[in-house]
Formats: C-alpha cells, structure tokens, sequence
C-alpha cells in the first residue's frame, strides 16, 4: 500500500525557538494517523505546514510520493480547530462559496449537507458546536480530497457531539479515506487510530499502535482481586504484587486458570478488575509528564 505521507527530518524554528526538531512520520494510505502530545508540542504547526503551506527550515514532505506543493494541496482537505465558516451565511451559502472558491462541483453541496445532517437555511453563526464542526468538515470534503487532516477536532464539544464526530471519521476510514488527527485527548487517540505519534518538545518520541505505546509502560495488565485470596500454584508468568494485585502478559488468556488456581486453594473472591497500561501511562514515562 501507498505511503499517503512522508516526513523526514522536518525543522521549523521562530527566532531562536526550534518548534520542530527533526520530524520523522510515515502515514499508510487508509488509516487514521493520530498526532498526540499536549499544547505546545509541536502538533499544530506541523499540521499547518501541511495543510497551509507555513514555511519549513529543513526536511522533506510527501504527499502520495510528490514533494508538498500547490497540486498536491488539492489533495488534502482541512479542518482547522477554529470554524472557517462565515456566519452571517447560510450553511448552504458557505457550501457554495467555498465550492467555487476551490473549483469544486456545486452539485455536491446538497450531498454534503445530506450527509451531515445540516440545516441548509440556518446562518452559520446559529449553529451548535457540533453543527459547525460538521459543516466545517464538508467544506473540507467539497473537493473529495484522499487525505483528511484534522486540528484539535473536539476541541470545545460536548460529549454526544464528541461522539458523533468519532462516528463520523470512523466512517472515513471505512470508505477508505486518511485522516490525519493533531489532538491532545488520549481517549480521542484511543479510540479512533491504527498509529499514533507521541509528540513533545517538537520532537516524536514514539510511534506505534495504541498496543505498541502501551507496551512501552511495561508488559501485561494488572489483575485485583478483592477477597481472601490464596496465591498458591497460579499460573507460570504471574506475578504478585503486593497482597492482592496480579501482573500478567495476556489477560484474556490468563485470567480464566488464575481464577481457577484461587477457586481450588480455597479462596473467596469478591471482586475483580482489571487495569490496563493508558496512553496518559505511555505519554509521562516517555516525557515525565501528563499531557495536559
């Protein structure tokens, strides 16, 4: 499969401020890539060095193996995370507008609006959060673009909005579409990436699955089982931590004979739960720090 995008060595310094410090990615045609990292890591001004054009020191970008461009720009679309709508117009008229501003068919402006469930009539500006960030998402899909890049997209939404959005670029993946997503929300980057890049200080510091990172925490998951609890003959790979709590490599292949070790050593258990290694867990061993 295609790489949709190629970063190797990418600077970019304000003044004597290095924002960027040797970016290295590469994005599988298809998949949502999400960028995660707090504030200040460098997350937006990579993405607005690709859907932008803001100026670069060093390094190389591809797009589908083109160095960045104007005719590669036309295959991206853009969601920044402030509304590009204008609001004293009308969800349909900011359709068109943007339609002929990017020489794009008009006839898919009642698609879009369709799609996403818009009020054609209303005025942008009495729109719900969640309704102007789905009409920001159809003006970046007017000229169907092959790559998808998205700012902060849940920045200021409540939680069903939230969710609708998730929905939605789940649905972009399904068809096909890569959706690049700079966002500082592990649960964001959990749920919707096949690959994730921990961001800091301008520099990734990890690249990989959301299983990948966790592994990067420690391997396994730990087992608390609240009860009297005898922990003879468990299984081999366990380990006790402290009185109760279990670490172990596979839980879903393990916790069924480590139960089964407890119920015959005579052990009365109460309850269980399980905790698993978080992308917040990967993020401050990797940096030191929380990603807020």
């Amino acid at each position: 499969m295609m790489k949709a995008l190629i970063v190797r060595d990418l600077r970019k310094t304000y003044g004597k401020t290095e924002v960027l410090r040797g970016i290295d990615l590469e994005v599988e045609e298809g998949e949502v890539f999400a960028l995660l990292g707090p504030n200040g890591a460098g997350k937006t001004t990579l993405i607005r060095i690709l859907a932008e054009g803001l100026s670069y020191d060093t390094g190389e970008v591809l797009i589908f193996g083109m160095p960045l461009s104007k005719e590669t720009a036309r295959l991206m679309g853009y969601v920044p995370q402030e509304s590009i709508a204008y609001g004293a117009l009308t969800v349909e008229e900011n359709l068109r507008f943007y339609a002929d501003l990017y020489d794009a068919p008009a006839d898919g402006v009642g698609e879009l609006i369709g799609r996403f469930e818009l009020p054609p009539k209303k005025k942008a500006r009495e729109l719900s959060g969640g309704q102007l960030k789905k009409l920001s998402l159809a003006i970046a899909l007017l000229h169907e673009p092959k790559i998808l890049i998205l700012d902060e997209p849940s920045n200021g939404l409540d939680v069903p909005a939230r969710r609708e959005l998730w929905e939605i670029i789940e649905s972009f993946r399904r068809g096909g579409k890569t959706v690049i997503i700079a966002t500082h929300y592990m649960e964001e980057a959990e749920r919707l990436a096949d690959d994730v890049a921990v961001m800091n200080g301008g520099r990734v510091v990890a690249v990989g699955t959301v299983d990948d990172l966790k592994r990067l925490v420690g391997e396994g998951s730990i087992i608390h089982i609240e009860g009297r609890l005898r922990a003879e003959n468990l299984p081999d790979g366990v380990d006790v931590i402290g009185e109760n709590p279990l670490r172990v490599r596979d839980v879903r292949r393990e916790l069924p004979g480590i139960i089964e070790a407890l119920v015959r050593a005579e052990s009365e258990i109460r309850l269980v739960r399980i905790e698993e290694p978080t992308l917040e867990d990967v993020f401050v061993k990797l940096t030191g720090r929380g990603l807020e």
